[in-house]
């Protein structure tokens, strides 16, 4: 870590990086949506939307700002303006209380993994990240997951809606398919991959979560055991707690086992929470 970089993280303007990076990834993200071809702007699409979800993560957590309702405000912002159609806000739901109930029977994980953990390729397709967010949307709509707030879920599907047809009154149809093509293909791919290295392991495994080595950074959440131990540190903070992090070949094949060869499941509950 560069001396500039301590000074910065440790000073008042620390709080200014994670809004900072947020902006300045969303105007990276619409200059390759509006200017590059999507041949050449399909991948650094993926990554740097993959990466905003990360840091709206943060929002989630409420770190950003000291206000709860100011962070929750920047995740629907996002989730109407990314074209999320509320999906952003049943995912804040679920996560807040996948860290409250972390691997026991009321987290959420593990309500996901009871509809995933058969054979065959509807018990695989069913688990995808696309599908379990369907399915935890239409629940959240039908008041059958009380941490999700269906009004904010509802003024996202607005200013989503709102979105779609400047897009389209502007000549930009192509914006339209572009965002959804690479929402979908980030939930399928990245976010899922990264859903099973965090959370599934070998029967026994007496740890409640994994750490992993990465090559492209994730803001530092792969550095998982910290961040569930202490959600409200920011994530340029968060340090690796593992002696041997899992290496990051890891990321890659963890999903293959989870619900291919079906080695995996998902790790035991916290010991703070059972």
């Amino acid at each position: 870590m560069s001396s500039l970089w301590r000074r910065l993280i440790q000073s008042r303007y620390a709080a200014a990086i994670t809004p900072g990076l947020l902006f300045t990834l969303a105007c990276i993200y619409a200059w390759l949506l509006f200017r590059v071809p999507i041949l050449y702007a399909f991948i650094p699409c993926v990554i740097t939307a993959h990466r905003i979800g990360i840091l709206l993560h943060e929002f989630i957590h409420g770190i950003p700002f000291r206000r709860y309702r100011w962070n929750h405000n920047i995740v629907t912002l996002f989730d109407g303006l990314l074209l999320l159609w509320g999906a952003m806000e049943v995912f804040r739901g679920t996560h807040l209380a996948h860290h409250k109930w972390l691997n026991s029977p009321l987290d959420p994980a593990r309500e996901s993994e009871g509809r995933t953990r058969g054979k065959g390729f509807f018990a695989t397709l069913a688990a995808l990240e696309t599908v379990q967010a369907l399915v935890y949307l239409r629940e959240a709509l039908g008041g059958r997951k009380p941490y999700v707030r269906r009004k904010r879920v509802f003024a996202a599907m607005l200013l989503s809606l709102l979105i779609t047809i400047l897009l389209l009154k502007t000549g930009h149809v192509d914006v339209v398919w572009k965002m959804l093509a690479v929402t979908l293909f980030t939930t399928l791919v990245p976010i899922s991959l990264r859903g099973a290295v965090e959370h599934y392991s070998y029967p026994g495994d007496p740890a409640s979560t994994n750490e992993y080595r990465v090559r492209l950074p994730l803001f530092n959440l792969n550095r998982h055991v910290h961040h569930h131990e202490a959600p409200f540190v920011p994530w340029y903070l968060l340090e690796f707690r593992t002696e041997r992090p899992l290496p990051n070949r890891c990321y890659y094949t963890h999903w293959f086992r989870v619900y291919i060869t079906r080695e995996f499941t998902l790790m035991k509950a916290d010991p703070d929470q059972s």
